[in-house]
């Protein structure tokens, strides 16, 4: 397949996703979710609060169930917590984006190269990706946490380490059918260098697939980043990052009595979520004949 017709099938797919109800509204809800982080501090009421601030105010609020003036509530010192989950939405999103980012992007090349340059580099990659695919991100971060310290850096550096061997294997498994091609056979009887070839002709067919699985998995990056900071960043004393799942795993030791600390932050969680699921599913069905058969057999 040439890289025409992979441009060509991809808008074709982006067309039937735009005529989905799921795709769309999937998309509503990411787009409103990127609204809110970039103006967070903006539409926030408190922002110096949902920045991790513990006010004079805040100290002499206290702790509030919600109300007309604090929607969401209050934490347990007595920050507003709507300020503090619409800048968590920032959060959130950022280290979302930059574990897709980093992972699709090690992975792909890395699996390019060990698929089409064989040898050496085919056999240290395919251990690597073995031995990659082994490791537990929350053990990771744990491990990390120790070594660097608790904070978003070691949450974004855990599930790069461990989501990058996922992608590679994809694009390993791509780039060994992608090599056998004729016009991959003919720029190598024209004496092009194979790293030329690798990024000028294999690169773009193998990455398509690969970007729509980072696309299928970005709902379950964004959960597991607020399951690593709910089991390790909420051990900490203090609540300063305003992150949804330290929020939640932080409320949890009031769940009891302050239900409204843990309850707002996993509402946006679960329907950013949500969003990037309708999102994921969609492109995934309609980038695959064999799914698209599948639901119409059924439905």
């Amino acid at each position: 397949m040439s890289y025409n017709r992979t441009i060509i099938k991809s808008r074709t797919t982006l067309w039937r996703c735009l005529r989905r109800a799921d795709f769309k509204v999937g998309v509503t809800i990411i787009v409103a979710l990127i609204l809110i982080a970039t103006l967070s501090s903006v539409i926030a009421p408190y922002p110096d609060e949902g920045a991790g601030l513990i006010t004079e105010a805040a100290k002499q609020r206290g702790p509030q169930p919600p109300s007309a003036e604090h929607p969401f509530g209050t934490d347990i010192v007595g920050r507003d917590m709507l300020s503090r989950v619409l800048i968590g939405s920032c959060y959130s999103l950022i280290q979302t984006i930059l574990v897709i980012f980093g992972s699709l992007s090690i992975g792909v090349i890395l699996g390019v190269f060990a698929g089409y340059i064989r040898g050496i580099v085919e056999a240290v990659v395919n251990y690597a990706i073995e031995l990659f695919l082994l490791l537990p991100s929350v053990i990771v971060a744990a491990a990390l946490s120790v070594i660097i310290g608790p904070g978003m850096l070691t949450v974004v550096l855990s599930l790069i380490l461990t989501w990058w061997a996922w992608y590679a294997r994809i694009a390993y498994v791509q780039s060994r059918q992608v090599r056998e091609l004729d016009f991959i056979k003919v720029s190598e009887a024209l004496g092009f260098r194979r790293v030329y070839i690798a990024f000028r002709h294999v690169l773009p067919n193998v990455a398509p697939p690969v970007v729509v699985q980072s696309m299928i998995d970005t709902a379950s990056v964004l959960l597991e980043i607020a399951t690593i900071n709910f089991l390790i960043g909420s051990v900490s004393a203090s609540l300063d990052t305003p992150d949804w799942g330290m929020m939640i795993g932080y409320g949890f030791r009031y769940i009891t009595t302050y239900w409204w600390m843990s309850f707002f932050p996993g509402l946006f969680l679960v329907v950013t979520a949500f969003g990037f699921i309708l999102v994921g599913d969609a492109v995934s069905e309609e980038s695959s004949p064999n799914l698209r058969r599948r639901w119409r057999q059924w439905f």
